[in-house]
C-alpha cells in the first residue's frame, strides 16, 4: 500500500503544515495554534465556563485548562470563580484578548487565501462542503 496517496496520510500532511503555517504567525503574539480556538469561542460569547469550553471545542478539561492557564499568563484572558459554585471557573476576555482580534482575524484569512490560493471558486466551496460532511461523522458518530 502507498500510504502517501491515502486520504488519511494526505489530510494528517495538511493538517501539519496548516498547524505550522499558523503556528509561525502567531509567534510574534506569543500565541500558539491551539489558543486562537479559545478566542474565537469566546469572542463569540464571552465569560464560557471552561467545561463549556471544552465541550463546545470537543477538547478534555486538562486540554482547555493547559491552554486557559496560557492565555491568562498571557493577560487574553482572566479567570474569575464562580461565587454560587467555586468549583467552576468561567473564562473572560481581557482588553488585550478583545484587541487582538482584527489581527487574529487577518492571519486567519490570509491563511485560507494561501490555502485556497490554487482552488477556483467552486471548488472552495466543493471543499468546504465535503470537509463539512466528513466532520458530521467525527461530532456526531
Amino acid at each position: 500500500m502507498n500510504f502517501e496517496k491515502t486520504l488519511n496520510y494526505l489530510i494528517a500532511d495538511l493538517t501539519a503544515i496548516h498547524k505550522n503555517e499558523l503556528e509561525k504567525r502567531l509567534v510574534k503574539y506569543e500565541l500558539h495554534s491551539g489558543q486562537i480556538f479559545i478566542l474565537f469561542e469566546l469572542w463569540n460569547t464571552d465569560g464560557q465556563s471552561q467545561i463549556t469550553l471544552a465541550k463546545n471545542l470537543n477538547l478534555s478539561p486538562p486540554t482547555i485548562n493547559k491552554l486557559v492557564k496560557g492565555l491568562a499568563s498571557g493577560n487574553f484572558v482572566e479567570l474569575r470563580r464562580l461565587t454560587t459554585d467555586t468549583r467552576i471557573v468561567e473564562v473572560y476576555l481581557t482588553k488585550k484578548g478583545l484587541e487582538i482580534k482584527p489581527e487574529i482575524e487577518k492571519i486567519w484569512i490570509e491563511l485560507e487565501d494561501k490555502l485556497t490560493l490554487n482552488l477556483t471558486d467552486t471548488e472552495k466551496l466543493i471543499f468546504m462542503q465535503i470537509l463539512e460532511k466528513v466532520l458530521v461523522t467525527f461530532y456526531n458518530p
